[in-house]
């Protein structure tokens, strides 16, 4: 017992940890101890909640892809152009020397004359020529009258067909001049005429260099001179030109024709 007490007085003069804690030690019949107090708690901190920051989301974009760019093959056609053809003898100009001979008829009741010329024909053209020639002719004009002629005529060939074909055929047109004589002795009449002239004709090449040619042509003309005074010129049909009539009256204008067939050399 004596122990015990001795116990509780050593706890009763232990101090408490807290200034309001109390200590009550009670002796009598019996023995009690009574040990009373609180104990202060202070408040809670104040808690102030603050939200997470929002993440930081740092964007990476994603690697640039790298593009390879190969080049297609670009299937190329190959297109054959066949070259033009090269003609084997291709044209070249050429000048010709000719002869012909000469059948023609003047005035509406002549009987025909005849006679034989040259020529020179500038073939510069695949299709075209140019020829320049002189007759001479002689026989009977109108109503049987001595007469002769010297034409001179320049004129252009239009020729169809290719230029190496052997067998071409032509048109012809061009202008002339004349001089005629009619009559004889001292009742002599020599009249001049301009004109135009047209025709058709054939050209044959017998070999590169020569040709065999025949032409029919037409003419126009215009006597541009006068007549003798003599009243008598008029009515005398071995004397005039031809184109005056039984009453007296003449005329200037002339038509006629010629047939030539000839061949010429060309070089």
């Amino acid at each position: 017992m004596a122990k015990t007490l001795s116990l509780l007085v050593a706890l009763a003069s232990v101090p408490l940890m807290t200034p309001d804690a109390e200590a009550q030690v009670y002796i009598g019949g019996s023995v009690g101890v009574s040990i009373g107090g609180y104990v202060a708690v202070p408040a809670p901190p104040v808690v102030i909640y603050q939200p997470a920051p929002p993440p930081v989301v740092v964007y990476t974009p994603p690697p640039i892809p790298i593009v390879t760019v190969r080049p297609v093959p670009v299937q190329t056609a190959t297109i054959q152009v066949a070259p033009a053809p090269v003609e084997e003898n291709p044209f070249q100009s050429e000048i010709g020397i000719g002869g012909r001979a000469n059948a023609g008829i003047t005035g509406s009741e002549a009987t025909g004359m005849g006679g034989a010329g040259a020529f020179l024909r500038f073939h510069s053209f695949p299709n075209f020529a140019f020829e320049l020639g002189t007759d001479y002719y002689i026989g009977e004009g109108f109503a049987g009258a001595t007469r002769e002629e010297v034409p001179i005529e320049f004129s252009v060939l239009w020729f169809f067909g290719r230029w190496d074909s052997p067998f071409r055929l032509f048109l012809s047109t061009g202008v002339g001049a004349a001089w005629a004589r009619v009559g004889e002795g001292e009742r002599i009449d020599e009249p001049w005429y301009v004109g135009a002239m047209g025709g058709i004709g054939i050209e044959w090449r017998l070999i590169p260099s020569l040709a065999l040619v025949a032409d029919l042509r037409g003419f126009v003309r215009q006597r541009v001179n006068d007549r003798p005074a003599d009243p008598e010129y008029a009515l005398d049909p071995m004397w005039n030109d031809g184109n005056c009539n039984e009453s007296g009256e003449c005329t200037d204008l002339q038509g006629g024709g010629t047939l030539n067939v000839g061949a010429i050399l060309y070089f």
